[in-house]
C-alpha cells in the first residue's frame, strides 16, 4: 500500500492532505492556538476525529501521546534519540520506529518491518511531502500517526521560504535501512 502525506503550511498551523494508493482518503490539521502541538487525524467522509496526537512537554526528546475515538491512549517516546530510534506499544504489540541516513524512517512491529516512508528533498511553498509504503495489514491510521508526529517533531518551520531543502540524517543510526523491504510490499 502507498500512502502520500502533503502537507499545507499555513501561518500559525499545519493541514495535510492523506493519499492512500493515490486516492484522497484522510486529511490532518493542527489545532491553532496551542502551547504545545495538538494534530487531529479525519477519516474524508466524517467530521470526526479518527485519532489525536498530543505533545508532551520535554527537554530533548520527543514524547507524544495519541487518542483514539474509544478513549484508548497510546504513549510515543524517544529510546534514542540521538540515534532517532522510537517506541510505541498498542495492546500487545510494540512498534518500533527508526530513522536512517537520509531522510527515510522505517516502522517494525515486534521486530518485523510494516512500513517505511521518505521525505521528499524539496518542498516548493507549501510544506513536506511524504511517501509511505507499508504492508497492506498494517494499522493504516497508526502508521500516519507515525509519520504525523516524526513530521511535527522536526519541523523547522520555514514559513515564507520558497523552497526548503532537508539533507537527511548524516548521523548514528540503530538500524540500517533495508531495502529488501520494497519488495515484500505489494504494489
Amino acid at each position: 500500500m502507498r500512502i502520500d502525506i502533503n502537507q499545507k503550511k499555513i501561518s500559525i498551523g499545519d493541514k495535510y492532505m492523506i493519499f492512500i494508493n493515490r486516492q484522497s482518503e484522510y486529511s490532518a490539521s493542527s489545532e491553532l492556538f496551542r502551547l504545545l502541538s495538538v494534530i487531529n487525524l479525519f477519516k474524508n467522509d466524517s467530521p470526526e476525529a479518527r485519532l489525536t496526537i498530543h505533545k508532551r512537554w520535554s527537554f530533548f526528546k520527543p514524547k507524544y501521546d495519541i487518542g483514539f475515538r474509544d478513549g484508548k491512549k497510546l504513549e510515543f517516546r524517544a529510546l534514542s534519540f540521538w540515534k532517532m530510534h522510537y517506541q510505541c506499544q498498542c495492546g500487545p504489540d510494540i512498534y518500533n520506529i527508526y530513522g536512517h541516513r537520509g531522510r527515510k524512517h522505517s516502522v517494525y512491529k515486534n521486530d518485523t518491518q510494516v512500513a517505511w516512508w521518505d521525505k521528499e528533498v524539496v518542498s516548493w511553498f507549501d510544506g513536506d511531502n511524504y511517501t509511505i509504503m507499508a504492508d497492506g495489514d498494517s494499522n493504516t491510521e497508526l502508521i500516519i500517526a507515525f509519520c504525523l508526529i516524526m513530521d511535527n517533531h522536526k519541523s523547522d518551520r520555514h514559513d515564507g521560504n520558497a523552497v526548503s531543502i532537508d539533507i537527511g540524517n548524516i548521523g548514528g543510526q540503530v538500524k540500517k535501512f533495508d531495502p529488501d523491504f520494497l519488495q515484500k510490499v505489494p504494489g
